[in-house]
């Protein structure tokens, strides 16, 4: 069974690599990357979180959790990575269950949380470890004790590296290579000159990978703090100079001692004030997660964005995403996971994005508005070489038993998309009556505005 689990893998990134170059709208590749945002309560406060915090929650109630599980865990067969955040995914109580599923289908390491790490006891750094957890990253917007206290509310940074402390020494402990460490650093204007120092602790830590991404300012992280754009967005072009000369300055060294370095949102905020940005590799090195053999540093920068091709995101409200900063193309409340993969608004994604209308397909400006205009380029060699390659993989594909069953019980889920869909089906009738009875209204005032009309007339011959 583990052999041909890893069959299914390995051909299911063949296939997305060929859908991927050939431009394909219906995939028959799987998500190599799924993206769970479990919920966003959270243990500590962090004034620029970008997410509402209505206590939305994919693991509630238990009995929907347990169907939503199941429609989850149909992917993990394909998965390189399984990404799992919240709000706090280590607070979550049903995150051991989902766990637990993943031991179950996948024989080799796909999970990878996100975390403030501010629950990373003794216990979790154990089971992160043994499990083992594909990928462990932290966040971590500050390279001072200080500074960091004020945008991560609650949290210490000295036991957030305490914590990380923890999980290399299981590492060492268990022989293990797994979790990769990685770390998240959202750049403010409170907090960009504090890189390098944040750099430095990282390396003392020994975590190899980091990300930056520029702050997100929303309805939902606005209204809880009024002035987070005036306090933290940085927009200034004062600020948005000094802030490119200290990467400038960094990035080589910086560069020598990580594995690797991630960006995003700085191609967009350093062409505003004309300043190069092809030092950051932001197109070939940006958050395009799984996407090494479609991307690198060496891609041209029109290449295609390949995450609506490889990434699928859930929100905890259940909004489905081709890209966490691209807008939803679904709900999987309204229809299950499998079919909004290909639904027309999926396909309608990947068409516009191939011709280059980026913002017009749902992608945000602020990270991705610098693709606007740059279509996809025509494949090396042409489609036939990949079109005999793909009906290989299909046809290998179609002698394989299903890996996962999908019995006929009833569904709590379906229970739900039924009720939804009753509900579209009445709003669409009351629109239509509506409709009707405007119309209706508008042909009696207009009957009424002729017999007026014709009253006048009548009343005008008279006065004569």
């Amino acid at each position: 069974m583990d052999q041909q689990l890893d069959l299914v893998y390995q051909d299911n990134l063949k296939l997305s690599r060929l859908e991927y170059q050939a431009g394909h709208l219906f995939l028959r590749s799987q998500p190599r990357f799924l993206g769970l945002v479990l919920g966003n309560a959270c243990n500590i406060y962090c004034p620029h979180c970008y997410q509402s915090k209505n206590n939305d929650n994919l693991l509630k109630p238990p009995e929907l959790a347990r169907e939503l599980r199941r429609e989850f865990s149909a992917f993990y067969p394909y998965l390189a990575n399984l990404g799992v955040q919240g709000g706090e995914a280590l607070a979550y109580s049903g995150f051991q269950d989902l766990l637990d599923d993943v031991a179950l289908a996948a024989s080799r390491p796909i999970l990878e949380v996100t975390t403030n790490a501010t629950l990373l006891d003794e216990a979790w750094a154990e089971r992160i470890v043994r499990l083992p957890f594909r990928n462990l990253t932290v966040s971590i917007d500050g390279g001072t004790p200080a500074t960091y206290a004020r945008l991560r509310q609650g949290a210490d940074l000295p036991q957030v590296l305490a914590n990380i402390g923890r999980v290399q020494r299981w590492k060492e402990k268990l022989g293990s290579e797994y979790p990769h460490l990685t770390s998240f650093y959202v750049v403010m204007r409170s907090n960009f000159r504090e890189i390098p120092r944040y750099l430095e602790l990282m390396h003392e830590a020994g975590v190899p990978e980091v990300a930056f991404q520029t702050m997100e300012a929303n309805h939902h992280n606005t209204s809880r703090e009024p002035s987070l754009v005036q306090d933290e967005a940085i927009a200034s072009e004062a600020e948005i100079r000094e802030l490119h000369a200290l990467l400038v300055g960094v990035m080589p060294s910086a560069r020598r001692a990580f594995r690797q370095i991630r960006t995003s949102g700085f191609t967009s905020l350093f062409e505003t004030c004309g300043l190069d940005h092809s030092f950051l590799h932001e197109a070939g090195e940006g958050l395009y997660p799984n996407s090494e053999d479609l991307v690198s540093v060496d891609s041209p920068p029109e290449h295609l964005c390949p995450n609506p091709w490889t990434t699928m995101f859930v929100a905890e409200n259940g909004d489905v995403h081709l890209c966490f900063l691209a807008e939803p193309v679904g709900n999987l409340y309204d229809m299950p996971l499998a079919a909004i993969w290909n639904s027309p608004n999926a396909m309608a994604k990947r068409s516009r994005m191939i011709s280059g209308r980026y913002t017009e397909s749902g992608c945000n400006p602020l990270w991705c508005g610098w693709r606007d205009g740059k279509k996809m380029p025509e494949p090396a060699g042409g489609i036939a070489p990949l079109r005999e390659e793909m009906k290989g993989l299909l046809a290998r594909a179609a002698k394989l038993a299903p890996l996962v069953q999908i019995g006929g019980e009833p569904s709590p889920v379906g229970a739900v998309r039924r009720k939804i869909a009753e509900a579209e089906r009445s709003a669409r009738e009351l629109g239509v009556m509506f409709q009707q009875l405007c119309e209706t209204n508008q042909a009696i005032h207009e009957r009424g505005q002729q017999y007026i009309d014709h009253l006048q007339r009548e009343l005008a011959e008279l006065r004569k």
